[in-house]
């Protein structure tokens, strides 16, 4: 893979940002869709510990949605997971405004009713205004079915800023690692709180993980989650073999209250990938 500026230029990444950086960390925002019985019920305890570590926002996907039935094994995870202070999502999909709405309000109903989430994550939004209508719709009724509830829309890319009015956050990045040299913030981006914006990052190595995390922290993303596993391969059906590290990544961050010290941090997290690199660059030398 080759990394990019995007990625490995702390100028880029942090200078301009220092003066006005937050020293707060961003929320793993994870896609956690594995069931949680075996393996997946493994998963679900290393996102449960880390929810007592780290601000952690996990996005349950019973059946492609709330699925036709309450399943109590799903509730159970959920509970525990909330219990050591995660926040959970219900994963609905909208096929970029195409699905039938009565569907879509079934799956808002469904979680409202079967599962204690905190909110609603809509996969494949809209991005542009011939789909505000369709996106009001659903918006104005999750709010209804849930009031208080947190909506994130996933249109995967930079949606019109007129989407930033019906969600509480939008993932303006969803994407391989390999992509990110194409990724351009929006140019409403400083009009809104960093907990307004996410990015999703598929295929990306521990490096990458390392420098995006430093990345949304600086440049006003609230959500952030980089995974190891390639594009359509159940891309999102298990954490990441770095994941303990991602999670300490957070925790560092959370750590740093003061810019100064903040900003010696994001160097040192590029000083760290950089010697990685060369490390690597010396065995294939």
């Amino acid at each position: 893979m080759r990394f990019t500026p995007l990625l490995f230029s702390l100028a880029a990444c942090a200078l301009p940002g220092l003066a006005s950086a937050t020293s707060n960390a961003p929320s793993l925002l994870v896609p956690a869709y594995f069931y949680p019985e075996a393996a997946g019920a493994k998963e679900w305890a290393r996102l449960t510990a880390a929810a007592s570590q780290v601000s952690v926002t996990a996005i349950i996907n019973p059946d492609s949605g709330a699925g036709s039935a309450y399943d109590p094994t799903y509730a159970q995870a959920v509970i525990d997971f909330k219990s050591a202070g995660g926040k959970v999502l219900g994963y609905v999909s909208t096929n970029w405004g195409q699905r039938d709405l009565q569907a879509v309000k079934s799956d808002i109903d469904n979680y409202a009713n079967w599962y204690p989430v905190d909110g609603l994550f809509f996969d494949e939004s809209g991005e542009n205004a011939s789909e505000l209508g369709y996106f009001t719709t659903v918006a104005n009724y999750a709010r209804q079915s849930k009031p208080g509830a947190t909506l994130i829309a996933n249109p995967g890319t930079v949606p019109n800023e007129a989407y930033m009015a019906l969600f509480n956050s939008v993932v303006v990045y969803e994407n391989p690692a390999s992509k990110l040299s194409a990724y351009v913030p929006p140019a409403y981006l400083t009009k809104y709180s960093a907990d307004h914006f996410g990015m999703l990052v598929l295929n990306g190595s521990q490096a990458v993980m390392e420098q995006q995390v430093a990345f949304a922290a600086s440049n006003n993303l609230g959500y952030v989650y980089v995974n190891d596993r390639p594009v359509r391969a159940n891309e999102w059906s298990a954490l990441p073999a770095y994941w303990d590290a991602e999670v300490a990544a957070v925790k560092l961050l959370s750590a740093v209250p003061e810019p100064e010290q903040y900003a010696m941090l994001l160097a040192g997290l590029g000083l760290v990938a950089g010697a990685a690199r060369r490390q690597r660059a010396k065995k294939h030398g």
